[in-house]
């Protein structure tokens, strides 16, 4: 279960590559990553390295729909 979650900044804003840098607390530990083009790419330590109660598929689905919330607000 992701403990907290935050949009840090927005990368190369307002050009092509612009990206977005988030990080989150799954089980008490931290994990970064970007966010472009609906894909999730983490910086190491990555989660699928650990032992965790939720499915890697399942907390990038979650990363992408907290996103979109984000991105809608």
């Amino acid at each position: 279960m992701i403990e907290n979650f935050n949009v840090r900044k927005e990368i190369f804003e307002d050009t092509q590559h612009e990206t977005l840098h988030f990080e989150l607390t799954l089980d008490g530990k931290e994990y970064q990553g970007h966010y472009k083009g609906d894909e999730v790419n983490w910086f190491q330590m990555q989660p699928d390295q650990e032992s965790h109660a939720m499915e890697l598929e399942d907390l990038e689905a979650e990363v992408k729909k907290r996103i979109r919330e984000w991105e809608e607000n």
